[in-house]
This record gives structure tokens, C-alpha cells and sequence, in this order.
């Protein structure tokens, strides 16, 4: 028994979706859309997808297999190099500006002439880059999530020098001065506590948009009440361990145990962190008051007037004391441009996803 060679075989993807085109070899026909999913995407097609020909395309062609391996590997560098860099800059760049608002505690007009200074404005373009630098780590998102996945692993680092403050020692003695303004010691891991697990998380909740780009609406209103509510407690719980780190090095000079205490509300606080900002996958907008939060927060603390009438308990607690330090030196902006520059990209990302989904059955019949 003889086969007709022009006769797809069984199993062949060309007699699934009835397009003699899809055979191996044949040239593609004319206006067929390129399958562009791989590139932007991370994740694989739907099964659905693949059995209609419709969607993406995943898993037809080996290049294009290879260029989302190589969206993934150029985000990962990216982040991984930017992040700290940028975190660095504000840092720095926020180290006189928050010598100036938190020790001297002088009027808005006194901001103004130290912003106007030299240093003062070598402070806001170091700022200003950092944060530029940070919303491109973002924007990295529209190829691939890997590289903000990888930036929650990059926690591990200001993690280990706050439980452990005496590895910041030997940096001490080799870092060249601008570079030990840039780490910031034990106070300066405070910025990175908290951005790092945001980052982190903004990559979970794009995984969760590609996988899901229809959130249900009931879930979507949830997350915009408990999201910001379990986001408020980690930021807590990480500057309550912060504080405890620094008063404890401050008696010790880090000849003391490991406290493990400390370890504990850093690790729980990051964690809630991190699930906090994952969740905005089902709650497109969840992130956006926050945001406008921590901004409004840091518009506050450049107000010193405005400062000294906050005359509360969480303020002038030191869980509150902490957060007012590592806001003040640019963490609140940070962080507030990323989660609305997350919100931007998150809506693209879902609207690509939601494109190549396969077309119902019955809508083509």
C-alpha cells in the first residue's frame, strides 16, 4: 500500500489546522501573521492554541524558540547589572538630601538653596538617573519577566549585610570613598530591602498576566484593598527588622550572634512584600494607590514644616524613624515611578495576551 506523498501525514501540525502552508519547507503564505509570542512572552501556548494553528505559533519553528531563550538571558544581564546601579546612584545621590531634611530640619527654603548648590545638583542627577535606570529595569518586563524574577533573588545581598553587618567591614577598606557613599553601610541596605522584593514581585505578577489576562472582576476589586494592605505590612515588618539591626550593631559593632529575630521579620517582611506586589497579576490596578501613597509620603517628607507636625507614634517609633530615613533618600519616589510604570507595562502585556488568545468556535461559525 502506497501513500500519496501531497497527503499530510497523521500527527503532521499542517493537518490539524488545514493549511497546506504549516507543511515543513513550505513558504509561508502571503499576510500570515509572524509569531511574534515567543519574543515578548515567556510563556508556552496554550494547548488550545497550538491544536487550532491560532495564537502564537509556540514550539513551529527553532528560531523562534531561540529568540525567546535570548529575550530571557538579555533581561536577566540587564537587570542584574542595572538594579544595584541604579539603586546605588539614589542612594547617593539621596545621602545629602536626607542629611539636610532629617538632621537639620531646616525650611523649604533652605531645600531649595542646598538643591541648588553643587552638590546639590550633582545629588538630583544621580537621583534622577537612578530612577530613570530603575523604570527601564521595569520596561524590560514587555519581552520577558526573567529579568525582574531575577531581581527578587538580588535580596539575598541586603539581606545577608543587615543580619550580618560585619561583612560590610572588608568593603569598607577597599571601596574607594564615592563608592562607600554609594553603598550606603548598614543604612543604605534599607533602599534595597525594599525595592528588590517589589521588583521580584513585578515579575511574578507579569508571569500571572501572560498565564491569566482576564482577571475576574470581584478579584480585581479585592486585590485593590487587600494587595496594599499586605504590601504596608511587609514594608513594616522589613524596617522593624532594619531598626532592630542597626540599634543592636550600634551595641555590639557586630561582634554579637546572629540575631535571629531579626533574620525572621526581614525574611516574613520581604516575603509579604513580594506576594503583595505578585498579586496585582490578578489586580491590574492594585498597585496604583500605593503608589500615589508612597509618593504623597515622600512629597511630605520634603516639607520639614509639614514634617514636624506628623508628631505621631509611627513616626518617631523606630520602625517609623527607619522608614522615614530610607524613604527620605529616594526609596518612596523609587518605588512609587515602578509600581505606576509596572501598571503601563502590565496593561500592554495584557493586552497582547489577551490578542492571542484562540477565537471561540462559536464565534466563527
Amino acid at each position: 500500500m502506497t501513500t500519496d506523498p501531497s497527503t499530510p501525514a497523521p500527527g503532521d501540525p499542517s493537518r490539524a489546522a488545514g493549511d497546506p502552508s504549516a507543511a515543513p519547507g513550505a513558504t509561508p503564505s502571503p499576510g500570515a501573521e509572524p509569531a511574534f509570542g515567543p519574543v515578548f512572552g515567556d510563556l508556552p501556548a496554550e494547548p488550545a492554541e497550538r491544536a487550532s494553528g491560532q495564537g502564537t505559533g509556540l514550539g513551529s519553528a527553532p528560531a523562534t524558540t531561540s529568540s525567546s531563550a535570548v529575550a530571557r538571558i538579555l533581561t536577566v544581564l540587564y537587570a542584574l547589572v542595572v538594579t544595584p546601579l541604579a539603586t546605588g546612584l539614589i542612594v547617593y545621590g539621596g545621602a545629602p538630601w536626607q542629611q539636610h531634611l532629617v538632621m537639620r530640619l531646616g525650611d523649604l527654603g533652605s531645600l531649595l538653596e542646598m538643591l541648588l548648590s553643587p552638590s546639590g545638583l550633582t545629588a538630583l542627577l544621580a537621583s534622577a538617573a537612578g530612577l530613570l535606570l530603575l523604570v527601564s529595569v521595569v520596561a524590560t518586563g514587555l519581552a520577558s519577566s526573567a529579568g525582574l524574577l531575577s531581581v527578587g533573588a538580588l535580596s539575598m545581598v541586603p539581606l545577608a549585610f543587615t543580619v550580618m553587618p560585619q561583612l560590610l567591614t572588608p568593603l569598607f577598606e577597599v571601596l574607594p570613598r564615592f563608592l562607600l557613599v554609594a553603598t550606603g553601610g548598614l543604612f543604605g541596605q534599607g533602599p534595597a530591602l525594599l525595592l528588590y522584593p517589589v521588583l521580584g514581585g513585578l515579575g511574578m505578577a507579569l508571569v500571572i498576566a501572560r498565564r491569566r489576562p482576564g482577571p475576574h472582576q470581584a478579584l480585581s476589586l479585592l486585590g485593590a484593598v487587600v494587595l496594599p494592605l499586605v504590601m504596608l505590612a511587609g514594608t513594616l515588618l522589613i524596617m522593624n527588622g532594619t531598626a532592630t539591626a542597626m540599634r543592636s550593631f550600634a551595641q555590639s559593632f557586630g561582634t554579637g550572634p546572629l540575631d535571629v529575630m531579626v533574620l525572621l521579620l526581614l525574611v516574613v517582611g520581604m516575603v509579604l512584600l513580594w506576594l503583595g506586589v505578585a498579586g496585582a497579576g490578578r489586580s491590574p490596578f492594585a498597585l496604583v494607590l500605593p503608589a500615589f501613597a508612597v509618593l504623597a509620603y515622600s512629597a511630605v517628607l520634603l516639607a520639614p514644616d509639614l514634617l514636624t507636625m506628623l508628631h505621631t507614634g509611627l513616626i518617631f517609633s523606630p520602625t517609623g524613624s527607619a522608614l522615614m530615613m530610607v524613604m527620605v533618600v529616594g526609596t518612596g519616589p523609587a518605588i512609587g515611578l515602578v509600581l505606576l510604570a509596572h501598571t503601563v507595562v502590565q496593561w500592554i502585556v495584557t493586552s497582547r495576551a489577551r490578542r492571542r488568545l484562540p477565537i471561540p468556535a462559536t464565534a466563527t461559525s
